[in-house]
């Protein structure tokens, strides 16, 4: 899961308390340092992606926004003597629109205000290709409508695994010295190998991106050419995704660790792209990583030999940035009041939503706010005088928020859709059609699935999981249940980043013509204008794909009797409902963040399906069955009434010895078919539940709630 922001990706994602944060954070290197060492602090953030005026919810509080980030970022570096402050990739990108209206010169205009000392590249400053990047690093005219000139970043970048192709030579320079305190520190810069894959393949036009093995070659080639200029600290600013959890830092950046020499010179490692904490150490190597969108900022301290310039101790913690309490930062202020006075749009309701119009598990099945993007990209005028396209296809990707609850503004809508792509109109067959269906369903390298369902309007599918990718799509029809032609060409709507075979929808590249349109946003926009009319955006799942899950029969085994606690169940019930959409902590008193079963809390808590009690949600105690029709009745619709649920219990012999709070959940249950007596005519509400009897229960409420 990706949260894992909070604690220490909480949103995006740090602990909740300063004594649970010095326990949880303040545990990597060496007990102690020599008297006459230098400290040195590295204070720095990834994944801004441009969220200068995004609030964030982390647990039950409001986080982030560059005002309270810079507060923050401000306090942590008075504190120190000798501190140096960066940023690790993605710090514009899929950003707000008060940053991306203006191609992300506000998001580099606060990180020059805030003086920064060096940052890298991350995958999503690629996503308008090169010169687009150089110009935001090194100032000019942007080449994307060519209205906006940057100033350039007053810092060094970094990247060492990016070169351009026509010279061999790496895009820009590889490391930098900084000294501080009297000290060298060297900093290395990377970006995830799996750049090529999240951007649009015109985004990394005239470079190439080192394979791994390459890639170790050249950070201990720079690691050496550092040594030779007298450092010894080095700090490699890998934007690669890693996960601390339970102790144990797992990704691409702790593969990355693995693969160094055990007596690498290089000290730290610090991640991101996965939006998610890590803090630990991998083959010597502390690795370090602070959610995302300004929520958390990472703290790595270290101790340096100055005569050696090794490091003797180093540690690091993460703090959450927690709006209360916090005096914003007036120069940020200042930033974002500038953007907003030149676009006063954004600040304009287009209309209300109730809060059900999300992008919940839209990875793998439709969503609600999906079938809206794609109805919209079917309207789509290309100035062709042409009616409305036959199909329309969303990757879920490119939807990055929901729709708020409450008024909706141009801004909103922006965040959902905020790279700016351009709408292409294709000629499709009915085949290539069945084929786009079929590359949604993508391996991993190490063989686990890859699955990036498109949201779709004008057709409707259904999947066998049972079968294998090549025969998975069983039916696929127009709306009307017209079954669609395999030879018959057709129009579908896709946008730029699909037509150039972004995500693995190559397919899409052999289309038989291409018109380019106008920008999706802009679509996105005018189509809930004409449509709502300033009224409420409503949006839900139609049936427009139907999912046959695989068949999760098993050889026999002997049944589980053990008890099965609450915790556990939880992780179950979210295990099956493949939830994935959290990007904050669990909120309970007694869940650690770094606990096994902490992420399933948290997107059980995020659902509704848990409330807790006091505070706290006692995971390890054994679940009852009355706690468990609690839970499973928030799957469904339809509640009973009190007259029927008291109905329902008294056809039972202990019906009365049901818990006030769950009455109406078991009778729901009970209704539904789903759960049934314990023995005889008892429910035996109090009775605990054992493994299998829980997976059971939950596989019924899950195929209740699809049908």
């Amino acid at each position: 899961m990706l949260w894992k922001k909070v604690l220490g990706k909480s949103t995006i994602r740090v602990a909740t308390t300063a004594l649970l944060l010095s326990q949880l954070f303040g545990a990597a290197g060496s007990v102690s340092a020599a008297g006459n060492d230098v400290e040195v602090h590295l204070i720095g953030i990834n994944d801004l992606h441009g969220q200068l005026d995004t609030t964030s919810m982390v647990g039950d509080k409001k986080a982030g926004t560059a005002p309270i980030l810079a507060t923050y970022l401000k306090e942590a570096q008075a504190k120190y003597k000798n501190s140096l402050l960066f940023h690790n990739g993605d710090s514009v990108g899929a950003s707000a629109p008060i940053s991306s209206l203006d191609r992300d010169e506000p998001t580099m205009e606060w990180m020059n205000m805030m003086g920064f000392d060096v940052g890298s590249l991350g995958n999503h400053e690629f996503d308008q290709g090169i010169a687009a990047l150089k110009a935001q690093i090194f100032g000019g005219l942007d080449p994307k409508e060519g209205k906006v000139t940057h100033a350039g970043a007053k810092f060094d970048y970094v990247n060492a695994n990016v070169v351009e192709t026509s010279t061999g030579k790496p895009l820009i320079k590889p490391y930098v010295i900084k000294e501080v305190g009297g000290v060298k520190i060297g900093f290395i810069g990377l970006v995830t190998k799996a750049t090529p894959s999240k951007v649009s393949p015109s985004g990394t036009a005239g470079v190439r991106f080192l394979s791994a093995e390459e890639e170790v070659a050249a950070i201990n080639k720079y690691a050496k050419e550092l040594q030779g200029q007298g450092v010894e600290t080095i700090i490699v600013l890998a934007h690669d995704p890693a996960t601390t959890k339970e102790g144990v830092t797992t990704g691409e950046a702790a593969d990355l660790a693995k693969a160094l020499p055990a007596d690498s010179p290089v000290d730290v490692i610090v991640a991101g792209d996965n939006h998610a904490l890590a803090n630990g150490e991998v083959n010597g190597k502390l690795i370090v990583q602070a959610y995302s969108y300004g929520t958390a900022f990472e703290d790595i301290k270290l101790m340096i030999d100055p005569a050696t310039g090794d490091v003797t101790e180093k540690s690091a913690t993460v703090t959450t940035t927690y709006q209360d309490g916090v005096k914003a930062d007036p120069e940020s202020l200042a930033i974002i009041k500038k953007s907003l006075d030149k676009h006063p749009e954004l600040t304009k309701p287009v209309g209300t939503t109730d809060g059900s119009v999300t992008r919940t598990d839209a990875y793998n099945n439709e969503a609600p706010l999906g079938n809206l993007i794609a109805d919209a990209m079917r309207q789509a005028d290309f100035g062709d005088k042409a009616s409305a396209a036959d199909f329309a296809f969303m990757n879920p990707g490119g939807i990055r928020a929901d729709l708020p609850q409450g008024d909706v503004t141009f801004a909103d809508l922006a965040k959902i859709q905020p790279f700016g792509n351009t709408l292409v109109k294709l000629e499709l067959t009915g085949k290539q059609i069945q084929t786009l269906l079929q590359q949604q369903w993508g391996t991993n390298a190490d063989g686990t699935p890859n699955t990036k369902t498109l949201q779709v309007s004008g057709l409707k599918y259904t999947a066998d999981f049972n079968k294998p990718v090549a025969e998975r799509v069983t039916s696929l029809t127009l709306e009307d249940g017209t079954p669609i032609d395999p030879q018959k060409t057709y129009t579908a709507v896709v946008n730029n980043f699909m037509a150039a075979g972004g995500d693995n929808y190559k397919v899409l590249v052999d289309a038989k013509s291409s018109l380019a349109g106008p920008i999706d946003l802009d679509v996105f926009y005018q189509y809930i204008v004409d449509t709502f009319k300033g009224g409420k955006i409503e949006a839900k799942k139609e049936g427009r794909i139907t999912n046959l899950a695989a068949s999760t029969e098993q050889p026999e085994t002997p049944v589980t009797t053990e008890a099965i606690s609450r915790a556990e169940f939880v992780r179950a019930l979210v295990d099956m409902l493949k939830l994935n959409e959290v990007a904050t902590a669990p909120a309970f008193k007694d869940v650690a963040v770094n606990a096994a079963y902490a992420d399933a809390i948290a997107e059980a808590a995020h659902a509704g399906f848990i409330q807790g009690y006091g505070g706290n949600f006692n995971p390890d105690r054994d679940i009852t069955r009355e706690e468990a029709a609690t839970i499973l009745a928030r799957l469904l619709n339809n509640p009973v009434s009190d007259k029927d649920a008291a109905a329902i219990l008294a056809g039972f012999e202990d019906g009365k010895t049901v818990s006030a709070y769950a009455v109406k959940s078991m009778a729901k249950l009970i209704d539904k078919g789903i759960l049934s007596a314990a023995e005889k005519k008892l429910l035996q509400p109090k009775q605990t539940l054992s493994t299998d009897d829980a997976k059971a229960l939950i596989q019924k409420a899950v195929a209740a709630k699809a049908s």
